[in-house]
């Protein structure tokens, strides 16, 4: 049987940066990582853009590292297996092939799944979702071929995909139950700006409105229109579906560790209570000083940097993991950033000019206090800048209402907020 001083379980970048940072703190631990991928770790942003978007983008270009990293490092992994049991009273972990593996430490990393809307139809030919790199290059050979593209949902994946999907020169028709896109996050006017220059862009929304229905010749024939429940039939050669995600937390479950849908319970350290396993990326719940609260976060950055955190923890340290949470996208010429945790204050105020597609929406609670921000520019240095004021501005608890008059004037610096 096999023991590992530092077994990995999952395939994202959360694994390999804990993975870095385990052999940067223990030269001599044996460590495995073990996806049940074909492929090595990989970063996920660059599926709903480059890949998508250029024919030329190649498999192993998401790669997090370099083939040669693994090892150089003496990391070793297993890829294509999935890992069925935990057995925490033996510290052993069972694959699928029957193979059973010993740990000293262990690292669920699992990530997240994309949600399958109960939907006839929805397992049609031509209907795809987006998590892995085979599923963004059948999304890329079929917008090769049809230039009809329907997408279900205006979240971060729909509308990464129908911006790329646009700059192909396809017709794009973005179907969103809520009043607008961006809504799980965004506030109706920043929804409203994002809709608009969508729209400018040649894309067609049709929101507050679900889909029923992917229809196609007989019952497994090819995709050809989309029902929505307002009796709309809207032809169609592919769609997406980006309705949400599940996190992989069934066998945290089954091993008998606090988690559910919100994630893996783990302390600040991202141990959970069995000292000998911890959790980190989209998985786990973990205190946020600077909200107050447990939660999980679905995005790369954070799945980095728990990764370097939780690696260095693993080795010997116990090191609390506090950053503000980071999230970015880039549709067409513009790029995002938002940095706080949405949806937990009801109230925003916008800074720059929206038109113009350069500015940035501060969002704050009852008392005033700075929750979260978002940026917009066609400048990417732009919205390095303001990630980092935001930072600074809601781990000092900046009270927004004390500053309300001066951002009425047009030449208001958000710098000042931390100065």
């Amino acid at each position: 049987m096999m023991r590992y001083e530092y077994l990995i379980v999952g395939g994202g970048p959360a694994s390999v940066w804990a993975a870095q940072s385990i052999r940067e703190t223990d030269r001599e631990g044996r460590i495995l990582i073990v996806g049940d991928e074909p492929h090595p770790p990989y970063d996920r942003p660059p599926l709903s853009k480059g890949m998508i978007a250029r024919d030329n983008m190649a498999v192993d270009d998401p790669y997090t590292k370099f083939d040669d990293f693994y090892p150089k490092n003496a990391i070793e992994l297993m890829k294509g297996v999935r890992v069925t049991a935990v057995d925490r009273g033996r510290r052993q972990v069972s694959l699928a092939d029957g193979r059973v593996l010993e740990y000293d430490r262990l690292l669920l990393a699992t990530g997240s799944r994309p949600i399958v809307p109960d939907i006839p139809g929805v397992k049609r030919p031509g209907v795809y979702l987006l998590r892995t790199i085979e599923d963004a290059l059948a999304i890329r050979a079929a917008l090769q071929q049809g230039p009809r593209v329907l997408v279900v949902g205006g979240g971060y994946i729909g509308m990464e995909v129908a911006s790329s999907a646009r700059a192909r020169g396809l017709e794009v028709t973005v179907v969103e139950q809520a009043g607008y896109p961006w809504a799980r996050f965004a506030s109706p006017g920043l929804g409203r700006f994002l809709q608009g220059y969508y729209e400018r862009q040649g894309v067609r929304f049709i929101t507050g409105e679900s889909v029923v229905g992917f229809e196609g010749a007989g019952s497994e024939g090819p995709l050809n229109a989309v029902l929505t429940a307002g009796g709309e039939r809207i032809p169609a050669d592919c769609a997406i579906v980006g309705v949400g995600a599940a996190l992989n937390v069934e066998l945290a479950q089954a091993a008998g560790l606090e988690a559910g849908a919100g994630g893996i319970r783990v302390d600040s350290c991202l141990q959970t209570p069995d000292p000998c396993i911890w959790a980190a990326g989209d998985v786990a719940c973990f205190p946020d000083p600077m909200v107050g609260d447990h939660w999980h976060v679905e995005h790369h950055l954070n799945a980095k940097w728990q990764g370097q955190t939780v690696g260095r923890n693993m080795a010997g340290a116990r090191e609390t993991y506090d950053r503000v949470a980071y999230f970015f996208s880039d549709v067409f010429d513009i790029h995002m950033i938002l940095r706080g945790r949405p949806g937990i204050g009801g109230h925003s105020v916008f800074v720059g000019d929206v038109p113009e597609a350069e500015f940035t929406e501060l969002y704050y609670d009852d008392t005033g206090r700075l929750t979260m921000g978002i940026c917009i520019s066609h400048e990417e240095k732009r919205t390095d800048e303001v990630a980092d004021i935001l930072e600074a501005a809601i781990r000092r608890g900046v009270n927004i209402r004390q500053h309300e008059a001066a951002m009425q004037r047009p030449d208001f610096d958000l710098a000042t907020l931390v100065e």
